[in-house]
Formats: structure tokens, C-alpha cells, sequence
């Protein structure tokens, strides 16, 4: 690893050490060539008809240390390992007076945008919470405003009487192909427990988490052979705006398999087409032995 690459947290087996002399599995580090920088909180700004803010804020990487191995061959305790440093760097970066929203994403291929083949993720915090973010938050607040009920909480009552959709369950998590799922074989994973921020995740349910994730990978790694895929967490903002109404949100995961490309349509109007009916994905999922 470069001298330049201090880390900011190191794990040895589940454990948090002080250096890289121990048996360390899971390294965070700066970013070598950062999408945003650390630096004094800029003003957000008016520029014509758009608002701008100057790329401040963290970007780091979660490095595994096994080259070889992805998420698809890890054991449930390495993937609580890694969870447990995104909630450990969240926590530490939401502190940050700059930052107004979190993002922790993992590319798994080169159609993914994975750059380098050695396993890691990223965690990046920015000046201003992303649009689609606002627009997500906003939708779940008014529909509570209108029913009394969180549209999430609705949606996953629904699926488990549905009973189609949902590929694997345990105790705290839930994964289904979502019915509008924007890619082929789309996953999203819901706590069931009600939470709109994923630094509210506990010590008892990040291990849950992790054999979700596992599973839900290794039976896409094995229906689509090692294909290539994104997963990110959306959650909402860590701190608390006027407009925002965070009770009515549910954080959750998601997975997006990249097999196709958008094209001429998608990119004109958003419509997305999906050539596999969420109905069977699932159903092929969940029947794959892993």
C-alpha cells in the first residue's frame, strides 16, 4: 500500500487495530484520486437557473485484502466486516459540518464502473443531497401525509402477501425483485424493521445484513454467471432539513446487475425497458442452490 494512503481504519477478523502490522482484512483509505476534497465548507450558490456547491468532502475506499475474492465467495463474518466499516466510517463523516448526504456504493465489474479488479467500495459524502434523494424522501413523505402509513412499510406488506417477488428472508432483512424494477434482475434489500437512516442500523442486525448481501449475490453470481453489478444504500441525509420528513423514508440496498446499456430511448425519456418480468427473476433467483 503507498506511504500517501494513511489508512483511517483498519480491521484485523472483526476487530479494529492500530496498524498494518497485525493480520488486517479490511483497510479504509483515502481515495488516491478523489471525486471531491476535503476543504473549507464553500457556500452553495445560484448560478443562473442551477444551484452549485465546490466539491468538498470525503472520499474513501473500503479495501478488502483478498485480491481474489468478491462478494459472491465471501463467508457471512468478512461481509459483517465490511458493513461494520461502512457504519463505522458513516458515523464518522456525518460529524462532518460540510457534508449533507453519504454515499456507499460497490462496482463489481467493468461494466460496473470498477476501474481496478482488487475487491473494494467506496463511501463519499457531498455538499448537497442528490436530487433523487429529495425526490424519494419527498414521495414517501407525501403519501404518508395522505394514507397516515409509510409507503415502504405498505410495499413490503404487500410483497410478503404477493408472495412472488421475494427471494430470500431472515430474521431482519428482506430481498425481492422489486415489481418495477428499473434492470434485468433488479434486487433491493429492506431492513423490517422501520428506519430512515442507515447509521441507525445495530450491532445485532449488521451480521443479518451481511447474509442477505451474501446471499442475494452469490445467487446472482450464479444465475448470470459472475455478472456485473452495482450496489448502493440509499438512506436518507444525516442531518435533518425543514422540507425533509425523514420518519416517513426507509433506508434499504440495492443491487442493479449492468447487462444492458441505455440506449436512445432511456436516455430521451427515462423509460426503461426491462426484458425480464420481475416475477421470474425472482423466481430463478430464489431456486439457485449457492
Amino acid at each position: 500500500m503507498a506511504q500517501q494512503e494513511t489508512p483511517v481504519a483498519i480491521y484485523s477478523h472483526g476487530q479494529i487495530v492500530n496498524d498494518l502490522s497485525t493480520d488486517w482484512t479490511t483497510v479504509v483509505i483515502p481515495n488516491k484520486f478523489p471525486a471531491l476534497k476535503k476543504g473549507v465548507c464553500g457556500p452553495i450558490m445560484d448560478v443562473g437557473p442551477f444551484v452549485v456547491a465546490a466539491a468538498n468532502g470525503f472520499h474513501e475506499l473500503v479495501i478488502t485484502r483478498d485480491h481474489e475474492k468478491s462478494f459472491a465467495q465471501f463467508s457471512d463474518a468478512e461481509t459483517t466486516e465490511i458493513i461494520q466499516a461502512y457504519r463505522d466510517r458513516y458515523a464518522i463523516i456525518a460529524k462532518d459540518n460540510c457534508g449533507e448526504y453519504i454515499s456507499i456504493f460497490h462496482n463489481h465489474g467493468r461494466l460496473a464502473g470498477a476501474s481496478v479488479y482488487h475487491n473494494h467500495s467506496q463511501i463519499l459524502s457531498m455538499p448537497l443531497v442528490p436530487t433523487s434523494i429529495v425526490r424519494h424522501m419527498n414521495g414517501a413523505r407525501e403519501y404518508f401525509k395522505k394514507t397516515g402509513q409509510r409507503i415502504h412499510q405498505v410495499l413490503l406488506k404487500w410483497e410478503i402477501a404477493e408472495d412472488k417477488r421475494i427471494i430470500y428472508q431472515n430474521e431482519h432483512f428482506i430481498a425481492l425483485c422489486p415489481y418495477v424494477s428499473r434492470s434485468v434482475y433488479e434486487m433491493k434489500i429492506f431492513p423490517k424493521r422501520a428506519s430512515a437512516n442507515f447509521n441507525d442500523i445495530s450491532d445485532t442486525e449488521i451480521p443479518f445484513l451481511a447474509n442477505i448481501l451474501n446471499v442475494a449475490l452469490k445467487k446472482l453470481s450464479v444465475a448470470l454467471n459472475n455478472i456485473d453489478y452495482a450496489f448502493f444504500i440509499h438512506t436518507a441525509p444525516p442531518k435533518k432539513e425543514n422540507q425533509l420528513d425523514y420518519d416517513s423514508y426507509q433506508w434499504h440496498l440495492e443491487i442493479m446487475p449492468r447487462i444492458s446499456i441505455d440506449a436512445g430511448l432511456e436516455l430521451e425519456t427515462n423509460v426503461l425497458i426491462n426484458t425480464v418480468d420481475p416475477d421470474e427473476a425472482a423466481m430463478i433467483l430464489r431456486n439457485v442452490s449457492i
